[in-house]
């Protein structure tokens, strides 16, 4: 006698299984993924979180911070060592954090530096002060739910930019896949173009443009420039003919948050006993023709704040830089880099000689003595 059949599973059941399957295939994909991290990261580094990282590894004597320019143009290795009020100072660091504003500067340096360092070197320009500019860069990589409530608080017109920058985080890490999808692509370029020479040569410049930086990072200088801007420059670009497009940095230019965040750097560099340095970073005699008004109000705040505050400003038109200097119209290129770093360890050593006060107001009467 045959036995009965059983009875399919209720369509429910199938439905269970077929999800805990996709469910268990979707936590090994990710578990693969998770297994060769390093690589992902080496073709997809964070240089936020790489920056702030490396800097927090140890204690940094002198720390210079700021948008793209210093980023670029700020080589540690060229100020060699400094004397600063009779102690021999060498270790520096680049905290530079491209495309970011004074918001942003301040959210990485309470990450970066939980060992306070002696002197705080921040190379200021217009455009980081511009409320306009409202977006958080890289706040992914290290704002935490306070800082988010903070920004909403204080900003509170871009408070869905951080929200949204602060999730992007948590998904990042959640998830390998989602963290290391631009490292797997550009690891895949990479692969392609050495089986297949020119499947994909823009993806896989790219691909080596990633693995440099990430190199460089790993220097514990935090200098990581990049090629193109150190070897360009602005008077030749000028001379065949390219016009540079607007720069949106300065478009409709207002303060008052982003200045807000300059004063509270300043809060807690005074709070943890750090000695504040701001630079007017020198910019291309163009750009300041584009933008008068925007870099008066720039520097009447700036001047405001020296004043108020007892805070060094230097001012960076006394490099004496030119369009062969820059490669664009606010980046220097390698040759501008060389000049400004000499200059800076110029004024960094002679701010450091012992008969000098620790607190000086120099930027203001370099201004009216040397109009840009």
């Amino acid at each position: 006698m045959t036995p009965p059949a059983l009875p399919d599973a209720p369509p429910r059941t199938r439905k269970g299984r077929v999800l805990l399957w996709f469910s268990a295939f979707l936590i090994a994909f990710d578990t693969a993924i998770f297994a060769f991290d390093s690589t992902w990261k080496r073709y997809s580094p964070d240089d936020y979180r790489l920056r702030v990282d490396e800097c927090a590894h140890r204690r940094r004597e002198i720390v210079f911070t700021g948008g793209s320019p210093v980023a670029e143009g700020v080589d540690p290795e060229i100020l060699g060592h400094l004397s600063w009020h009779a102690q021999e100072i060498g270790n520096f660091y680049n905290l530079g954090f491209s495309g970011g504003t004074t918001s942003d500067i301040y959210f990485g340096l309470r990450h970066a530096c939980p060992q306070t360092p002696m002197v705080l070197v921040y190379g200021i320009t217009a455009s980081d002060l511009n409320d306009s500019r409202h977006e958080p860069h890289g706040a992914q990589s290290f704002m935490t739910r306070d800082d988010v409530r903070d920004w909403q608080a204080t900003r509170p017109d871009a408070g869905d930019w951080a929200a949204r920058h602060y999730a992007k985080g948590k998904l990042a890490k959640a998830s390998s896949l989602y963290q290391h999808r631009f490292g797997i692509r550009m690891w895949a370029a990479s692969r392609c173009e050495e089986l297949v020479p020119g499947s994909c040569p823009e993806s896989a410049t790219e691909a080596n443009r990633q693995r440099a930086i990430d190199t460089a990072l790993h220097r514990d200088t935090g200098y990581a420039p990049t090629l193109w801007f150190a070897t360009r420059r602005y008077s030749e670009m000028k001379q065949g003919g390219w016009a540079a497009p607007p720069f949106a940095y300065l478009a409709n230019y207002k303060m008052g948050s982003h200045l807000k965040y300059l004063h509270r750097m300043l809060d807690w560099a005074g709070e943890n006993g750090v000695e504040v340095v701001l630079i007017d970073m020198p910019v291309t005699a163009d750009l300041e023709a584009r933008h008068p008004a925007e870099f008066a109000e720039y520097r009447r705040n700036l001047a405001d704040a020296s004043r108020a505050r007892g805070v060094t400003v230097l001012n960076g038109a006394e490099v004496g830089l030119n369009d062969d200097h820059f490669a664009d119209l606010i980046h220097m290129n390698r040759d501008g880099t060389v000049r400004f770093c000499a200059w800076l360890r110029s004024e960094l050593w002679k701010m450091g000689e012992p008969h000098q006060p620790r607190w000086t107001v120099r930027g203001p009467a370099a201004w009216a003595e040397k109009p840009r």
